[in-house]
């Protein structure tokens, strides 16, 4: 699901601000990026959002003030800067008469003796501001997701009610169908007896007949299907994780669908089949993005 939060905390050392943006995807991808001094934090980042949040695909944006910035730590190479000056002192005896190599003669020249490094960070210290604007970033993605998620329960309840309309009306076409294939077939068997000059036994014919009708009643596939109805119902007014239950779910639905379609063979009852599988559709890209 999409969504934008941002939360802000700070104490006397640091000022930690942390954006999240989501879009939707069918998994969880976490993109974090953050100061390189405090990357230490970064498994802890992951491990608090993902108790929240489960899908899509967010972005993560760690922006780090330092309120009371430590001094940079400076480190002289003595081995680099003797070398620096070893080199100088050759050429200027062997050239210019002896002349005396100075300190800032060689800092004119190079300063790769001169090392200075960014102040040590203790990321450990600092957690519990990042913990604080990430539960606050974390809150205005869940109140955002949440505004979302009504929108979407609204719609899916909306064609949850459409697809056991048209269930219904397949339902209500079975007996029609039932007796329009036995009609079809037991004009092919005696048509094939014709054929052959035979007579056929009447109580076998029947028998067979009714035998082969079985094959198309879908009573059992439309019976499944309404349980599958509720069942989604149920997951649409639950709260906490569904959305890979409903994933699940829609699954079967199609598979019945699918299988009253091709037992059905009837031109009424497939156009109520591909508007069950449009809907079904509908419902499945939907649930992808539901948590």
């Amino acid at each position: 699901m999409t969504g934008f939060g941002r939360g802000t905390y700070s104490d006397e050392h640091v000022s930690v601000t942390i954006e999240m943006r989501a879009v939707n995807q069918r998994f969880l991808e976490l993109n974090i990026r953050m100061p390189h001094a405090y990357l230490a934090l970064e498994d802890k980042l992951r491990k608090s959002i993902k108790e929240t949040l489960h899908r899509g695909k967010v972005d993560v944006y760690v922006t780090v003030g330092e309120l009371t910035p430590a001094a940079p730590q400076i480190r002289i190479d003595y081995a680099a800067l003797a070398a620096c000056k070893a080199a100088l002192d050759d050429v200027n005896q062997s050239l210019f008469g002896g002349e005396k190599t100075t300190l800032p003669l060689i800092m004119g020249l190079t300063k790769d003796w001169f090392v200075q490094e960014p102040p040590a960070v203790d990321a450990e210290e600092v957690w519990p501001v990042f913990a604080q604007a990430l539960q606050g970033a974390l809150d205005g993605m869940v109140v955002m997701r949440d505004k979302e998620g009504a929108n979407i329960r609204r719609d899916l309840l909306a064609r949850t009610d459409r697809m056991a309309a048209m269930i219904d009306a397949i339902e209500a076409k079975k007996e029609d169908v039932v007796a329009r294939y036995k009609e079809r077939l037991e004009k092919k068997i005696l048509a094939l007896f014709d054929a052959a000059r035979q007579v056929p036994d009447q109580d076998r014919l029947l028998q067979e007949v009714a035998t082969y009708a079985d094959k198309v009643d879908f009573t059992e596939e439309v019976v499944r299907f309404r349980s599958h109805v509720v069942q989604l119902k149920g997951f649409l007014e639950q709260d906490g994780d569904v959305g890979r239950k409903l994933d699940f779910l829609i699954q079967e639905m199609n598979r019945e669908v699918n299988t009253i379609g091709s037992k059905a063979n009837d031109t009424d009852v497939t156009e109520y089949v591909l508007q069950l599988k449009n809907e079904i559709e509908k419902i499945r890209e939907q649930v992808q993005n539901i948590e």
